[in-house]
């Protein structure tokens, strides 16, 4: 059974040891434009604020790879997030029909990120392949897709990885120990087909994920997370010593005075917690709670610090954003402009993410 941490011991423990908070994931399971800025209400104490950065362990989550910079998934988006300098490569998982992990974050192949090349093999009745769902398609027939063709519409800074082909999970670590990136963690996702929340998809992909996890070499640098809870318990099961990140999407997503359990929370019904995401999360045994950044207020990371969940909000873009949480302390932030959060860091006199170089 897990000992449950005071807010600063779990921060220290997640920066040493063992892969540090997480978030969008990235994003909600059917968010996909731009986030908005918030403007929540709610101040810091000062205290707060230099407990919060003077312990050096701040998370920096680049989304997707930094999709408001890069092609969103890509490797070369993984690569220029390791060499501008980032804590942690944040990504999506989701299983081919042959049992293949990629990194993408859509369910279906959408004709605004990818466009179709040639059939795998010849005469393949399955093509075209956009519009289909990644678990109907073999690795052989995602490689094909052209998925660095065009800028993705409200990214209007994000530089076009043209040609670029779907990675897989495994791709993602052997680059990073190409770089020698030896202190990058990774905060690894497992996507949930909308209506499919602990199904028999989200069982095979997360046995093939933690697998895989348990195969890189860096697992005591990888947190998972999930918007199904369901594969955080199945993960808990086979790998007890993964550390495990709630994602939530807000109060209407937790069905907060909504009476019965929901599938996408594992079974659970939120409101034996009093609504509250850190006490579910805690109660289920979760390591880190991750919010739609909207959501985040003085009290939720209050309430996560006392019961030892550090919150790591996803995906907070504008600089005004960044300072506004980061001065309300949260431990991390996901982002889909890494240069952006590192900048901001930097003039806030905080301890910046080792960049690595290309190694020969």
């Amino acid at each position: 059974m897990r000992t449950v941490l005071t807010a600063a011991a779990t921060a220290a423990l997640l920066a040493a040891a063992i892969a540090s908070p997480v978030s969008p994931a990235v994003a909600a399971p059917t968010a996909e434009a731009g986030t908005p800025s918030s403007t929540a209400a709610g101040t810091a104490t000062t205290t707060a604020i230099k407990a919060n950065e003077s312990n050096r362990s701040f998370d920096l989550q680049a989304h997707r790879g930094g999709r408001g910079e890069w092609t969103e998934e890509s490797l070369a988006a993984f690569a220029n997030s390791l060499r501008l300098g980032v804590t942690t490569l944040e990504l999506d998982t989701h299983l081919t029909e042959d049992g293949k992990i990629i990194v993408w974050h859509d369910d279906t192949i959408q004709a605004n990120k990818c466009i179709d090349t040639a059939p795998a093999t010849a005469g393949d009745s399955e093509f075209p392949y956009v519009g289909d769902r990644v678990a109907e398609l073999s690795l052989a027939q995602v490689k094909t897709l052209n998925c660095g063709f065009t800028q993705l519409p409200g990214y209007p800074e994000q530089d076009v990885i043209e040609g670029n082909r779907i990675a897989e999970l495994k791709d993602v670590y052997q680059l990073a120990a190409d770089y020698n990136a030896k202190k990058v963690r990774f905060n690894v996702e497992t996507k949930v087909e909308d209506g499919m929340a602990g199904g028999e998809g989200m069982v095979a992909l997360t046995k093939a994920v933690v697998a895989e996890v348990q195969a890189s070499g860096a697992a005591d640098r990888t947190t998972i997370q999930s918007f199904d809870w369901s594969a955080l318990n199945l993960t808990k099961q086979l790998a007890p010593e993964l550390t495990l990140v709630a994602l939530s999407s807000g109060d209407a997503w937790l069905q907060v005075g909504t009476p019965g359990a929901a599938p996408e929370l594992g079974g659970i019904d939120i409101d034996n917690y009093e609504g509250s995401l850190a006490k579910a999360a805690a109660a289920q045994g979760y390591d880190v709670i991750s919010p739609t950044f909207s959501s985040v207020t003085p009290q939720m990371i209050a309430e996560a610090h006392s019961l030892g969940l550090p919150v790591i909000p996803w995906t907070v873009n504008t600089t005004a954003d960044m300072a506004r949480l980061m001065d309300l302390g949260v431990d991390g932030i996901i982002t889909d402009y890494p240069t952006r959060l590192r900048t901001l860091m930097d003039e806030r006199g905080m301890k910046l993410p080792k960049a690595y170089g290309v190694q020969g």
